[in-house]
């Protein structure tokens, strides 16, 4: 059986929807996972990072402060804007 024309017009709809959202897929990162992934971007951004104690990080960017967070900050992060993107 082929594809219609209504039936292709509806796939490409639902593919524009989800690149316009950025989400495309269905299962999210796991936090460990996305820690490191953020911290890898934003090295190559020039920011260091320095495990001060096992829950805090010192973030240093080039020009600026140095800014201490604590690993509880990123988890709350990580469940009010990554999450959300796959659970509507």
């Amino acid at each position: 059986m082929k594809m219609g024309t209504a039936q292709k017009q509806n796939i490409a709809t639902q593919h524009r929807i989800w690149n316009r959202m950025g989400v495309q897929k269905t299962n999210p990162v796991e936090f460990d996972k996305w820690f490191l992934i953020c911290l890898r971007k934003c090295e190559k951004k020039g920011a260091v990072f320095d495990l001060s104690t096992p829950c805090m990080v010192k973030i240093t960017w080039p020009g600026k402060t140095a800014i201490l967070r604590k690993i509880e900050d990123f988890e709350d992060e990580y469940q009010e804007e990554h999450l959300p993107k796959f659970y509507f």
